[in-house]
């Protein structure tokens, strides 16, 4: 190893290294804690002032309780501050971690400006040798082919004047078990150097694994399986569920039959579509690159064009279910319980419960929403504010959609939430919390995905 590159081991080590976070979000906040933890100090770059200012200030505005829990203590101890301003955070850092958004834009295609952005700033702010981390999610080649070059455009060269690491996020939004600290974690490095200073890094703030590769790409290749593995599954499952709808074949207890063999299989669970920031976007990724290759992915083309369906079968599914009752979706009152894209979270980016909601209306179905953690909701230009309670939500309605996985909506009263209703009220489970025996037994008339 070079001289600086020995001196920022020690640094690391030591937990002298100061860390600069850029992107404070569901990413960016819970690295920049879990660093300030370990005992570096830390500095959050953002472009949102009310971020920032919420961050200088204590609090803490990710669904993250590991965050929750720790950064206003650290910011009181002076562990960590933030700022808009990325040639302060950077100039004076050893480590840089960039958790940019990477988007898809209005065609579906990979929005890299705010990597690109960060890159070209960096290049101006790298006096010292640096450490410069990526963990946002592209396609494999966007460290080396990208960014990288973007980095020197000042002159700078690795080796000298940095190194540089590919380490792909694994934060699972929501999720009580694994946190920042506690996922493995994937390392790879433009070359030793740089893979050696940043595994020793995340070793110093996690308790969990850390894994080398052999090159950024390969981290990034790591990072594409991992949600396209997923987004494809449910795709699979998602059609085939349909299909055993059809056959008249409960699907979700052949799911679960299968899943008691210890090998060969991993249930995935259909619904009525694909949501969150990561699983509908990053297949995406790799498929706009593929096309560059001229390797179109076909699987994950037909995968999009099944998710896609799900909320359009949900609704039809649901016509069908009202005429047999001779009720029709216009003017009937239909209750969506769960905006959010999955449960105990409030986060509603491109979840299946905005598509049910702008196909009911498209019905001119009477529309109320209930969620305990999101107030509201605005699609195609309509704001949807979220009832009281479920109680409220279901009076004298037609139908209820159970879209969202939320706890409460496991063990709420089906025999008071049918007594509110209308005559002949259908209860849609789209996430297979409640069965058809105590459904039925109550005067429900019964649907879930997967289930005839």
């Amino acid at each position: 190893m070079s001289a600086d590159a020995v001196a920022l081991l020690d640094k690391i080590r030591s937990k002298k290294a100061r860390v600069c976070v850029v992107g404070l979000g569901y990413v960016g906040v819970p690295l920049a804690v879990a660093s300030a933890q370990a005992g570096f100090g830390v500095m959050g770059v953002d472009v949102e002032k009310e971020k920032v200012s919420m961050i200088n200030n204590g609090v803490c505005y990710v669904e993250d309780a590991y965050s929750e829990r720790h950064l206003p203590e650290l910011v009181r101890a002076g562990s960590i501050s933030a700022t808009e301003n990325l040639s302060e955070g950077a100039s004076s850092a050893n480590i840089v971690i960039v958790c940019v958004p990477t988007p898809l834009d209005a065609e579906g295609e990979p929005d890299l400006s705010f990597l690109k952005s960060v890159a070209r700033n960096l290049s101006k702010n790298l006096s010292g040798f640096k450490l410069v981390i990526v963990e946002s999610t592209s396609f494999p080649g966007t460290t080396t082919d990208i960014f990288q070059p973007l980095l020197e455009r000042s002159g700078k060269k690795p080796d000298r004047d940095f190194a540089l690491v590919y380490s792909p996020e694994r934060i699972d939004y929501g999720n009580a078990k694994f946190g920042v600290r506690n996922i493995p974690k994937v390392v790879g490095g433009i070359n030793d150097e740089s893979t050696r200073l940043g595994a020793e890094f995340y070793k110093s703030i996690l308790d969990a694994p850390v894994v080398t590769v052999g090159s950024p790409s390969v981290a990034e290749a790591t990072k594409m399986l991992e949600n396209i593995f997923r987004y494809v599954n449910i795709a699979l499952v998602n059609e085939l569920a349909v299909l055993h709808e059809t056959l008249g074949v409960d699907f979700v207890e052949a799911i679960n039959a299968a899943a008691t063999k210890p090998f060969g299989f991993m249930p995935h669970y259909p619904g009525p579509g694909v949501g969150g920031h990561c699983i509908p976007k990053d297949p995406f990724y790799l498929v706009y690159k593929a096309k560059q290759a001229g390797f179109p992915l076909r699987l994950v083309s037909a995968s999009k064009a099944v998710n896609k369906m799900m909320p359009v079968h949900t609704i039809e599914r649901l016509a069908l279910a009202l005429k047999a009752v001779n009720k029709s979706l216009p003017n009937t009152t239909v209750v969506v319980w769960g905006l959010a894209y999955k449960g105990e979270v409030k986060d509603t980016r491109r979840s299946p419960s905005l598509e049910l909601l702008k196909l009911l209306k498209q019905s001119r179905a009477k529309i109320r929403v209930f969620d305990p953690y999101v107030p509201c909701v605005t699609v195609g230009g309509k704001e949807y504010e979220s009832n009281s309670s479920e109680i409220e939500s279901v009076r004298d309605a037609d139908a209820l959609i159970i879209a969202t996985a939320h706890n409460a909506f496991r063990s709420f009263d089906l025999s008071k939430i049918r007594s509110l209703m209308r005559s002949n009220p259908i209860l849609f489970d789209t996430r297979n919390l409640r069965t058809r025996s105590e459904s039925e037994e109550v005067g429900f008339t019964y649907l879930a995905t997967g289930r005839p």
